[in-house]
């Protein structure tokens, strides 16, 4: 369901996964501007065991504060407050359909400063309210 996720990031921002886009952990030959997918946690609901909320950290950075903060706001604006997207299928024939019900920022983008490189960060965490199997019309991302 994460790679799900980031695609759909990708997807929506034109960021490409692998040069802009690193996800899980940020890789020593990762670009200096980048934004980094990372998974912090989520958890099944309990009375509805195909339902998931899954919470990711956007975490952006660049060497001018005004890129890492505009990359914080292309993937805020782009997924933010959304619904209805049916994820990619990743796993071929046999993969899993996710649907994301809701995604919801706790929080706009926030600036924490710089990194021991001087390069300005942001991040930002998200919930991705996520049902297994198809259930609607793909990505209405009302």
């Amino acid at each position: 369901m994460f790679m799900e996720i980031v695609q759909l990031i990708s997807d929506l921002t034109g960021f490409a996964i692998g040069s802009r886009i690193q996800y899980g952990h940020s890789l020593q030959s990762a670009p200096v501007r980048c934004v980094l997918i990372q998974e912090t946690g989520g958890g099944p609901n309990f009375y509805c065991p195909d339902m998931v909320d899954m919470t990711v950290q956007v975490l952006t950075r660049a060497a001018k504060y005004s890129e890492a903060r505009a990359d914080a706001w292309a993937v805020f604006n782009a997924v933010h407050g959304t619904s209805n997207w049916e994820l990619p299928r990743l796993g071929g024939a046999s993969g899993e359909d996710y649907l994301a019900m809701t995604v919801e920022a706790l929080a706009a983008p926030q600036y924490l400063g710089e990194d021991d490189n001087r390069r300005h960060l942001f991040s930002t965490n998200y919930v991705f309210r996520m049902e297994l199997g198809s259930c609607g019309e793909s990505g209405s991302g009302s």
